[in-house]
């Protein structure tokens, strides 16, 4: 396991690598993971649903505006 948390900057461009990520189990974010091709190279990242239980998990004022943010675009609930 890896002390700190690399990051990794391009220009415009920014990779967060983590090593552990709160709210999540590894084999079930890499089942939900999505394919993004960004300049011809494709690339995946975690599920907008696993994005949002790390965040929530992470409960930092700056991850709880994610999840809101992220919740706002989910279409009204039925019921």
């Amino acid at each position: 396991m890896l002390a700190n948390e690399i990051t990794v900057f391009k220009d415009k461009v920014r990779i967060d690598v983590q090593t552990s990520t709160p709210g999540l189990a590894f084999e079930r974010a890499w089942s939900n993971r999505q394919t993004l091709t960004y300049e011809q190279q494709e690339f995946y990242v975690v599920s907008r649903e696993d994005l949002i239980a790390s965040n929530s998990a992470a409960a930092r004022p700056v991850d709880l505006e994610d999840v809101r943010l992220l919740k706002a675009g989910d279409p009204p609930s039925e019921g």
